[in-house]
């Protein structure tokens, strides 16, 4: 009975979390990614390779936890990506370089420029 109970809660147990995802959790992953994305591209157009380095980091590795979801979720993953860059692309440049700027603290900054000097 004991090796029942513990076959069961191996096999069911991490399936039934795996599936716990909601689609806010899953929507709020798009947005970063599309976030991340637009601070990528504006780091290039500011010639700042630190904070291009951060933010590709940062894309990458949603990039990354986006490959784990399941496939109906990955979509809607891409979809909220999608729609928010389209958001943003609608926004000034200028405006959202300074946001970018500014959640890119100057301690992600040293820890980010210390990790490419040892490149």
């Amino acid at each position: 009975m004991k090796n029942i109970i513990a076959l069961f809660l191996l096999f069911y147990l991490p399936a039934s979390f795996a599936n716990v995802l909601s689609d806010e959790e899953v929507k709020i992953l798009g947005r970063s990614l599309a976030n991340y994305q637009i601070c990528a591209a504006i780091s290039v157009e500011m010639g700042d390779p630190v904070m291009l380095s951060y933010y590709s980091d940062m894309y990458n590795d949603g990039l990354l936890k986006r490959n784990t979801y399941p496939k109906n979720k990955l979509e809607m993953v891409i979809a909220e990506q999608q729609s928010s860059a389209t958001k943003l692309a609608g926004i000034d440049r200028k405006s959202l370089g300074e946001l970018c700027l500014s959640r890119f603290e100057l301690l992600s900054r040293k820890m980010q420029k210390n990790k490419l000097a040892g490149k």
